[in-house]
Parts: structure tokens; sequence; C-alpha cells
């Protein structure tokens, strides 16, 4: 059952990240300040490159923690559960670096928490999902 929790978070963690992806083809306002430009994209390469970064960053974020969820409960190899882990939580803090007002505070927030949870269950304790009894 822990399993099944932990994977569904991973899970809305990743479909979190659409919200980025919403606002950057216009299909919603997810944050009104934020018009898919980034802090330090968007005046160096220009608005179409840093919103580009973003939908790429957004979609591998949305992938990445899909994929983590599967290699929870199991429908993928326990191997690929680390490197997953860590690759995941770190594209989705560079987008939160790059775009900084993308979501609503809380969700930033909420994207923060998880990211770091999963760092520290990883990298800190070793934790894989084996860990927890079937």
């Amino acid at each position: 059952m822990l399993k099944l929790v932990i994977a569904l978070v991973l899970l809305a963690h990743g479909i979190g990240h659409s919200m980025g992806l919403l606002q950057v083809f216009r299909v919603a306002t997810v944050n009104p300040q934020w018009h898919g430009d980034s802090w330090l994209l968007t005046n160096a390469l220009g608005a179409t490159i840093a919103q580009l970064t973003g939908v790429v960053v957004w979609t591998a974020a949305i992938i990445g923690f899909a994929l983590l969820a599967a290699a929870v409960v199991g429908w993928l190899p326990g191997s690929w559960f680390t490197a997953l882990a860590i690759a995941s939580a770190a594209v989705s803090l560079a987008g939160l670096a790059l775009f900084p007002t993308a979501f609503p505070a809380f969700s930033t927030i909420g994207a923060l928490a998880v990211n770091a949870a999963v760092l520290v269950a990883v990298v800190w304790y070793h934790w894989v999902p084996s860990d927890i009894a079937a």
C-alpha cells in the first residue's frame, strides 16, 4: 500500500508540471504574472528559446516522474530507480530555477518539497522501492 501512495505522489508531482505547458501553449492561465519567460534565458537567448526550454524541461519532468512512479510499483526495473529519481528531481529543480514564477507560490513550494524529499531519500538514505515489503 505504501508503494502505491508513493507512486501516486510521484505521478501527481509529474502531472503538476503540465501547468507549465498549459501556460506556454496558452491553454490555461496558471499564473497571470508568467508569460513563458525565464529570468536567465529570455534576455540572453530570446523568448522563443526560453519557451522551448520550458517545454522541454516540463515535458521531461512529466515523463521522468511518471516513469519513476512506474518503477516504484514494479512496472519498470528497480535498477532504473535511483538514476531516474535523481534526474527527474534535477530537471524539475532546474525548471523551477529557470522559471520561478511559472507556477503559483504554493505549487512551487510543493514541487520544491517533493524534489527535496526524493533527493534526500535517494541520495542521503539510499532508498529504493524494494526497501518496502510487498
